[in-house]
C-alpha cells in the first residue's frame, strides 16, 4: 500500500519528517517498509498485515496518524442526498453470503473525457495508468477510502437488471484485461439479464466497460465476502487492487459513503445527472459493543492510565464510548474482544511508554520435570546404551506406507509434495529408520543401532514419538533391555510386552508395549517380507513409543534402604512352547515364588538342535531374599523346586539340566 504524503496531508496536518512519521506508524503496528522520493513528493510504502484492511486507504492511514500525533482528521465533504427513483435499474441478490450489500447508482448524460492533471498525477503516484475521468474516479476512491467501485455502461446491461449470483459451470467472460476466462460455481459474478458481466470484487467485464461513447453509467459499490473473493482470486489466479481490499474485509458501512463520494466527483468532472439509486442491504445494522474495564487495561499493560486517557485514545481511532461500553466502528471488524481494545490502547499509548516490570509473586513448583528435560534424559540414556541419534524428514512416500500396510485412514497426503518420495506425512518413525539402515548397509556398516525423536502424524492428531532400531547384532531381549534401562532411568513403571498382530512385525516376535496396562507403543522383530520390500536382507528389531503417553508412567523416586540380609541366586533353564512369552513366564515365577522372589533376570535364548520343534529355550536368574532374616539353602531349594514344578504344570515348560 503506497501513501503519498501530499495526498495524506489533504486529510490531516502532518509536519513530522517522513522518517519520523514512518517510525511512529511502524511502532504502532502499521509497518512502513520503504520510503521513496517521487518528484516533489515522498511516498511511504506500507506492509500491512491481513487484519488491517482499514489501513488499505489514504483516509485509513490518516486516521492512524491522527491518533498518533493528536491532530484532527479532515475527511472530504460528501453530499448525503440520494435519488431513489424506482424502475430504472433492478438489483437481485441470489447469493446473500457472498454479497450481503449491493448499491447501484445511475447517472445519465456523463461526458467521458481525460481526467484533470491532479487526478492523473494521483493515480500515477499509486502505480495506476489513467484511462478516462469516470474510471479514474472509481480508482481514486478505491485508494482514498479503501472501497472498490466499478462503473458499468448502463446501455450495455441487458434488461436493465443486475443479478449477484454464482457462476454457472463452464460459464465464460472476457475481463477488462482482455482475457477469456472459464468459470465454475465457486466464482461470484455480477450478471445482467443474460450473462455474467463482472467478477464480483475482482475485475469488471469487457462487454459493459465504460468507453468514450458511454453516456449513462451504473456505479456499483458493494460488500463482498472476503473468503468468497479469496477463493475466486486463487481459482482464477487473478489478483487486483479491488480483491486485495475485499480479501482484507472492507468497511460494510463505508459502501454508501464511497458511492456518494464518487457520485460527487463524477458530477463535478464528468457532468450528468443522478436519476436513481438502489441499496440492497442485508447486513445487521446493530454495531458491536464490548465492555472495557479500566482495571483490566492497567493490570495487563502495567500502566496507570485514567479512564479519560483510555477514552481519549479510543475516540481518536473512531470508537464510541458510553459508560463502560465501547462501540466498535464498522471499519474495524477484527476487534471482537476486550483484549483487542487493550491492544489498541497499548499501541497508540506507545509500547515504549509501558514500564518493564518483573512480575511479582511466588512461582509455583512442580513435582514433574518439564517435558523438554525428560526428552534430554531419553536422548542421553539411549546414547549411553550405544545407540546413535538420527534425524529424518517428516515425510515418507505413499509406496513406503503401503509396504508397512498402514491403513489409508492413517495417512495424510500432501497437495504439493517436495518430491514423490515425500508425498505423505509420516504416521510412524519406522520407515525412516529402515532407510537409515539401508544407507548404513550400503556404506558397509553391518551393525546398526539408531534412534529418533520426532513427530508423527495422523488425521486425528500429531504426537511426539520415540523410535529405535537394532540390526547386525543382539536380539529382542537386548532391545527390551534398552527399553527397561530407559524406564529405570526415568522412574517409569517396568514395561510389559503384550501380544498384538501388526503386519510389519514378525508373528510371535513382538507386540504392544504396556506401561501400567496402558498401550504406549510397540516392540518386535520386523517381518522379513516387509524388509524384503525395502530391499533389506538383514534382520531388524524395532520399538516405537508415543513419548508423552510413555512418560506419563513415571513414578516419584523414593529412597529405599539397602537390604540387610544377603540374596541367594539360582538359575533356571527351560524349554517351552513358542507361543509363551517371556513376560508371561516371568510373571508366573513371581506368582509362584511370592514375596521371597526379589528379581527375575533373563540371560539366555536357545533355539539349537536340542530344543524340540515349536519350542524355545530360555534361561533366567532368580534372586531370592527376605527382608527380616537370612534365607537357608534348604528353604530356597524347596521354593526353587516348587517354582519349577509350577512352570511345568501351568506353562507346559520342561526344566533343562
Amino acid at each position: 500500500m503506497k501513501v503519498p504524503l501530499s495526498w495524506l496531508k489533504e486529510y490531516i496536518d502532518v509536519k513530522l519528517p517522513p522518517r519520523e512519521l514512518a517510525h511512529r506508524l511502524t511502532m504502532a503496528g502499521v509497518e512502513v517498509s520503504h520510503i521513496q522520493k517521487s518528484g516533489n513528493d515522498t511516498i511511504l510504502e506500507l506492509d500491512l498485515t491481513t487484519n488491517r484492511g482499514d489501513c488499505a486507504s489514504i483516509i485509513g492511514v490518516a486516521r492512524e496518524v491522527s491518533a498518533l500525533i493528536n491532530r484532527p482528521l479532515r475527511p472530504p465533504r460528501i453530499s448525503e442526498k440520494d435519488k431513489k427513483q424506482k424502475g430504472i435499474i433492478k438489483v437481485e441478490i441470489k447469493d446473500r453470503k457472498g454479497c450481503p450489500r449491493y448499491t447501484g447508482r445511475v447517472i445519465k448524460n456523463v461526458r467521458i473525457k481525460p481526467s484533470p492533471l491532479w487526478l492523473k498525477e494521483r493515480l500515477k503516484s499509486m502505480g495506476i495508468k489513467p484511462i478516462n475521468n469516470v474510471v479514474d474516479i472509481t480508482n481514486y476512491i478505491l485508494f482514498e477510502t479503501g472501497q472498490p467501485l466499478h462503473a458499468f455502461d448502463l446501455n450495455k446491461i441487458k434488461e436493465k437488471t443486475i443479478v449477484v449470483r454464482r457462476a454457472k459451470e463452464e460459464e465464460r467472460i472476457t475481463t477488462l484485461d482482455g482475457r477469456r476466462r472459464i468459470l465454475d460455481k465457486s466464482i461470484l459474478v455480477i450478471a445482467d439479464g443474460k450473462r455474467a458481466i463482472a467478477l464480483a470484487g475482482i475485475m469488471g467485464g469487457e462487454a459493459t466497460q465504460v468507453t468514450n461513447k458511454t453516456k449513462n453509467i451504473l456505479l456499483e459499490s458493494a460488500y463482498f465476502d472476503p473468503i468468497v473473493v479469496r477463493r475466486g482470486t486463487k481459482r482464477l489466479n487473478l489478483f487486483t487492487e479491488s480483491s486485495y481490499r475485499f480479501e482484507r474485509d472492507v468497511d460494510s458501512q463505508g459502501v454508501l459513503t464511497a458511492s456518494r463520494r464518487a457520485r460527487d466527483l463524477i458530477l463535478e468532472l464528468a457532468g450528468g445527472e443522478e436519476i436513481a439509486f438502489v441499496d440492497k442491504n442485508l447486513l445487521s445494522r446493530k454495531p458491536k459493543r464490548i465492555i472495557l474495564r479500566k482495571e483490566r487495561v492497567n493490570v495487563l499493560l502495567g500502566t496507570r492510565l485514567s479512564w479519560n486517557q483510555i477514552k481519549g485514545i479510543l475516540k481518536k481511532l473512531g470508537f464510541k464510548i458510553k459508560g463502560r461500553s465501547v462501540e466498535v466502528p464498522s471499519y474495524r471488524r477484527e476487534i471482537t474482544r476486550e483484549i483487542d481494545l487493550i491492544e489498541e490502547i497499548a499501541r497508540i499509548h506507545g509500547y515504549h511508554r509501558i514500564p518493564s516490570i518483573l512480575p511479582e509473586g511466588r512461582i509455583a513448583s512442580y513435582s514433574q520435570e518439564p517435558f523438554e528435560k525428560l526428552v534430554s534424559k531419553v536422548r542421553k540414556t539411549l546414547v549411553t546404551c550405544g545407540l546413535r541419534e538420527v534425524v529424518n524428514y517428516g515425510f515418507i512416500s505413499l509406496e513406503e506406507g503401503k509396504r508397512m500396510s498402514f491403513a489409508p485412514r492413517e495417512i495424510i497426503k500432501l497437495i504439493n509434495p517436495l518430491t514423490e518420495r515425500q508425498n505423505i506425512m509420516r504416521p510412524s518413525l519406522i520407515p525412516g529408520l529402515l532407510n537409515n539402515l539401508i544407507h548404513n548397509l550400503n556404506q558397509g556398516n553391518s551393525i546398526v543401532k539408531v534412534f529418533e525423536l520426532g513427530r508423527v502424524f495422523s488425521p486425528k492428531k500429531e504426537q511426539m514419538a520415540l523410535g529405535a532400531l537394532l540390526s547386525g547384532e543382539g536380539d529382542l531381549y537386548d532391545l527390551k533391555g534398552i527399553l527397561e534401562a530407559l524406564c529405570e532411568e526415568l522412574a517409569i513403571i517396568s514395561p510389559r510386552i503384550g501380544s498384538t498382530s501388526l503386519p510389519f512385525l514378525l508373528s510371535g516376535r513382538g507386540g504392544e508395549v504396556l506401561v501400567a496396562d496402558k498401550r504406549v507403543g510397540l516392540l518386535g522383530e520386523m517381518n522379513p517380507n516387509v524388509l524384503s520390500c525395502f530391499g533389506i536382507e538383514e534382520r531388524a528389531l524395532v520399538f516405537e513409543l508415543d513419548l508423552r503417553e510413555f512418560l506419563l508412567g513415571r513414578r516419584e523416586k523414593r529412597f529405599r534402604e539397602l537390604p540387610k540380609y544377603p540374596a541367594i541366586v539360582r538359575d533356571i533353564a527351560l524349554s517351552l512352547p513358542e507361543k509363551i512369552t517371556s513376560e508371561e513366564l516371568v510373571q508366573t515365577i513371581y506368582s509362584l515364588g511370592g514375596e521371597l522372589v526379589e528379581e527375575v533376570k533373563f540371560f539366555d535364548l536357545d533355539r539349537g538342535t536340542q530344543i524340540p520343534s515349536g519350542h524355545k529355550g530360555l534361561a533366567y536368574s532368580i534372586s531370592y531374599r527376605a527382608e527380616n532374616r537370612t534365607l537357608k539353602d534348604e528353604e530356597i531349594k524347596r521354593l526353587h523346586q516348587r517354582i519349577s514344578l509350577g512352570l511345568e504344570k501351568r506353562l507346559k515348560a520342561r526344566i533343562r539340566k
